[in-house]
This record gives structure tokens, C-alpha cells and sequence, in this order.
């Protein structure tokens, strides 16, 4: 008995394992192998976030590796950071960090367009203090979270749709 559940715990643990990084692609996905991202364009005055949105694509897109099979082509419209609360000394407690960007996944070896995303948007609100039900977070925390977010989401937004 306990040697049965001793190897479902190693497949589990394998699967988990193996698992991670994986993207399930459809089949008409199936024959793309490769993801060239060329630089991203970027239209707002954020200092590299367009190369910040790039590597995280890279790390969402690795499974498929970097190559010449489709191309992602990207360009970032608008960028801020706001607040959206303030305790009672009119200090602000929560931010709202917004970006708004276009994009385009196209597969090259077809010659056709799977996604192009016009306005596509993501928000991400983080508290900057303490006893707020979240853990604060500084401005680079949040940024970083929210770049990786934006990289996941897209990439399955692809993944899924096909």
C-alpha cells in the first residue's frame, strides 16, 4: 500500500514539475515552433518598459523558443501610475498602474494574422502601506509584477483563442 502511493506522489510530483513552463497549444498552433519579438515600440515617456515587456514576453513565449515560425509585434500607447485611495492626511495608500498597447501575432509560415489587438488593456492596483489586506508594495514591485502579468496574459490570450 504504501509503495502505491509512494509512486502516485512521484508521478504527481513529476507532472507538477514537467508541467511548469508548459503552454498547451491548439492545433492550429501545433506547427508553430518558434517567436521572433523585435523591439516594442513605446510611446510613452516610461523608461525602458518596452524592453521590460520584451524579456517577459521571451520567458512566456520560451516553450516555443525564439525563432522565425510567427512574429509578435507590439507598441505601448499609453502608461501611468495613479492613485486611486488616500488616508485621511490626503497621503495616497493604493496606486493603479494602466497601460494600454497594440499588438499583432502573426504566423509566418502561413503568411496569416492569428491576433491583432488594437486596444487591448491591463490594470494592476497595489497598496504602498501596510494592514490593507495585501502586503504594500514599492513602485518597482508592482511594476515588475504587473509587466509579468500583461506578459502572461497576452501569451495566453494567443494560446487560447486558437
Amino acid at each position: 500500500m504504501l509503495s502505491k502511493v509512494y509512486i502516485l506522489l512521484s508521478l504527481l510530483l513529476a507532472g507538477i514539475i514537467w508541467g511548469c513552463g508548459y503552454i498547451s497549444r491548439s492545433g492550429e498552433l501545433k506547427h508553430i515552433d518558434s517567436v521572433s519579438i523585435p523591439p516594442i515600440g513605446n510611446e510613452t515617456v516610461e523608461y525602458e518598459l518596452e524592453n521590460n515587456l520584451a524579456e517577459a514576453l521571451k520567458q512566456e513565449f520560451r516553450p516555443w523558443g525564439e525563432g522565425t515560425d510567427s512574429v509578435f509585434t507590439g507598441s505601448i500607447k499609453k502608461y501611468e501610475v495613479i492613485p486611486i485611495s488616500w488616508d485621511p492626511s490626503n497621503r495616497p495608500e493604493q496606486y493603479r498602474i494602466f497601460m494600454g498597447m497594440s499588438f499583432v501575432f502573426e504566423d509566418l509560415k502561413r503568411n496569416k494574422v492569428l491576433r491583432n489587438e488594437n486596444n487591448y488593456e491591463k490594470t494592476y492596483d497595489f497598496y504602498v502601506v501596510s494592514d490593507r489586506g495585501k502586503p504594500p508594495e514599492t513602485l518597482k514591485e508592482a511594476k515588475e509584477k504587473f509587466i509579468r502579468e500583461v506578459a502572461e496574459d497576452i501569451v495566453s490570450s494567443i494560446v487560447e483563442e486558437w
